[in-house]
């Protein structure tokens, strides 16, 4: 069996949890390919492990999971490296929240006897694609598992962004910015700005405005089977764009338009998560001293 590890900007710390934890997956007879970026960090802290072999998406064909080895922040990067290859992504949480990353470190024994007995889940989650009317502005990673952001470069001023659902006007916004969120992204920026919370079964996309100089402007769910269009205008002639983690300057008159992947990303689960008893656990949703 073959097992994919990314992780990156791993201090000394946790470079020895991860030590043992490949240890603990080559004593059970399983190779262990680490990504380039993960591979550098283990080279540069003269780690024991500086001689692991690197994986490309040859050897990723040929892996039954890819572990990765970080925060949310880490996974969603990996998301980068399978592309639409079906490899599940197995989040070992060694960040502050881990919400996608839901495996523990320490239950890492239990996890790899899992995985020998074919005893965990796939839960499918669906992607953002992007594309714009200027060549190869997002290539050659133009989805995002959260969520797609415009937003302002300066503090000078506001965009406006007009916003089209089917072709159809949905409204000009005049704000710091605009999110086009997943179900998956909904706990993340989204919600931040007062976006809804949606479970990720859901086939939609969240539109949140970013302080939006209008008091009637709120989020709104519509089906990702929309195709959603944005002709951004800045006064600062330019502005950021992100999927995900990843940001580009975008030039004054952009227009971008967003629509749901033709692929979907695999997300290996213990048979007994829920997703409503994350959100108590990790996000204190619903937290009441009454009950």
């Amino acid at each position: 069996m073959n097992i994919a590890l990314h992780g990156k900007n791993l201090n000394k710390k946790k470079l020895l949890v991860l030590e043992a934890i490949i240890e603990n997956i080559k004593f059970n007879g399983i190779n262990i390919y680490a990504s380039k970026e993960l591979k550098q960090n283990l080279t540069n802290k003269k780690s024991n492990l500086k001689k692991i072999k690197t994986y490309n998406f040859k050897i990723l064909r040929e892996c039954k999971y890819i572990f990765s080895f970080g925060g949310d922040g880490t996974l969603l990067d990996t998301v980068t490296h399978i592309y639409n290859l079906s490899i599940p992504i197995l989040g070992i949480n060694i960040g502050k929240l881990g919400f996608l990353s839901t495996f523990d470190i320490k239950q890492i024994d239990k996890t790899i006897k899992m995985i020998k007995k074919n005893q965990l889940n796939i839960d499918k989650r669906s992607l953002i694609t992007a594309n714009s009317n200027k060549k190869n502005i997002f290539a050659p990673h133009n989805f995002a598992l959260n969520e797609l952001t415009v937003v302002k470069k300066d503090s000078s001023s506001m965009l406006t962004i007009k916003c089209f659902v089917n072709n159809e006007l949905l409204n000009t916004y005049w704000a710091d910015g605009l999110i086009i969120a997943s179900p998956t992204g909904s706990t993340g920026y989204s919600l931040s700005c007062g976006g809804p919370i949606v479970s990720p079964d859901n086939e939609s996309f969240i539109i949140t405005p970013i302080s939006p100089h209008n008091l009637s402007v709120r989020s709104l769910i519509v089906s990702n089977k929309s195709k959603i269009k944005l002709e951004i205008e800045s006064n600062g002639y330019n502005f950021l764009t992100s999927l995900d983690s990843r940001s580009y300057t975008c030039k004054s008159g952009t227009e971008i338009t967003i629509m749901n992947s033709e692929f979907k990303v695999s997300l290996a689960k213990v048979r007994d998560y829920s997703f409503f008893n994350t959100l108590r656990g990790k996000l204190n949703w619903g937290y009441d001293l009454r009950n």
